[in-house]
């Protein structure tokens, strides 16, 4: 006769299992975990009757216990940026492909991060991805003690023990400087970020740094957010310049002050890139808009994400060797970052001189 299936699977557990096929409750565990020697008739037996009576192992639940969950914890902020929300998408499907389980905390802002790689200690994950704010030594110290993995993302992740990997951000701002000096410009602005932001300081130094090797000091109009509106503040406090003073080459360091900036010069009779050409970073996909076509730089995020789940792998698997058929990374800088050239993208806001 057919054993009763119960109700509902959440009044059924594996000691039920375990009675019902007359097995110890370690054999139903390595019959669903593929772990350990097991007959396999007796496999076969016992998934049987758990199907009869109704129960499937909590997966969650196992690994949290065993340590063996493929969970990795990420941390984000602000994703309605599309650049974050770029970021987070090349994780999940990378995520997808190698059969991890995401546990997303998100923070309103990056001063928030710190509290949140606290919280990722409460939970058995196999690391942590951090892709917003600045990671504190101690952090680092408490979540690589704990002997799971530490991976920023487009920061520096501030212990020697963890493994961080990000775009060559001076390099852009400097390819940046060489292009538009190439144009034909002559006075030049940069759309900066926070001054304390990571990424957009170091942008805006690469640009600055390559300037001054010309024998040019540009103008930096810095924001506490890099938004639209910012960039269209921008462009008002541009067009308060006396006409022959205004610079005639733009450097924004991210696409959508660049692309706020070009939308605050519409209807004032400027053209772009006859008057002023102008240059982003990030390629977002507005910035092949046909009211846009901005000339940008495109961060490497396929190979960022790629080198970031690779170190997942390694540490997983115990091993400390690059994985064979990975191409060498540059350098790594002072602050412990193996850093990825961008890509310049050319559209229309630059290439015509003057």
């Amino acid at each position: 006769m057919a054993r009763k299936k119960e109700n509902s699977i959440n009044t059924v557990t594996s000691r039920d299992v375990a009675k019902a096929a007359n097995v110890s409750q370690a054999l139903v565990s390595r019959a669903f975990s593929g772990k350990g020697r097991i007959a396999a008739d007796t496999r076969e037996h016992i998934l049987a009757v758990a199907a009869e009576i109704g129960w499937q192992p909590n997966a969650l639940a196992a690994g949290m216990v065993t340590g063996d969950a493929p969970l990795v914890a990420v941390i984000t902020t602000r994703l309605h940026y599309d650049w974050r929300a770029q970021v987070l998408s090349h994780l999940l499907k990378g995520f997808e492909e190698r059969h991890l389980k995401p546990l997303l905390f998100y923070a309103e802002s990056d001063d928030q991060v710190d509290r949140l790689l606290g919280e990722t200690i409460s939970w058995r994950t196999r690391g942590v991805i951090v892709t917003a704010g600045t990671i504190g030594r101690d952090r680092a110290e408490a979540i690589l003690s704990r002997g799971q993995f530490l991976a920023a993302l487009n920061r520096p992740a501030n212990h020697p023990g963890a493994f961080s990997v990000a775009t060559d951000n001076p390099q852009g701002g400097a390819l940046a400087a060489s292009l538009l000096a190439a144009d034909g410009r002559r006075r030049f602005l940069v759309l900066g970020g926070p001054q304390d932001g990571w990424a957009s300081s170091l942008r805006t130094r690469g640009f600055l740094d390559a300037m001054r090797e010309r024998g040019i000091a540009p103008l930096v109009l810095d924001n506490p957010v890099m938004s639209i509106e910012a960039g269209k503040t921008c462009a008002a406090r541009f067009l308060d310049m006396p006409p022959g003073q205004r610079p005639d080459g733009v450097f924004s360091t991210n696409d959508a002050m660049a692309l706020g900036f070009m939308d605050g010069l519409r209807s004032t009779g400027l053209l772009i890139p006859d008057d002023v050409a102008v240059v982003g970073f990030d390629n977002l996909p507005a910035s092949s808009w046909t009211p846009y076509q901005l000339t940008t730089f495109e961060q490497p995020l396929d190979d960022m994400v790629g080198r970031v789940l690779d170190h997942v792998e390694t540490h997983q698997q115990g091993r400390t060797a690059r994985p064979s058929g990975q191409a060498a990374l540059s350098d790594t800088s002072p602050d412990g970052v193996f850093y990825c050239p961008p890509r310049l993208v050319m559209r229309s806001t630059t290439g015509i001189s003057k």
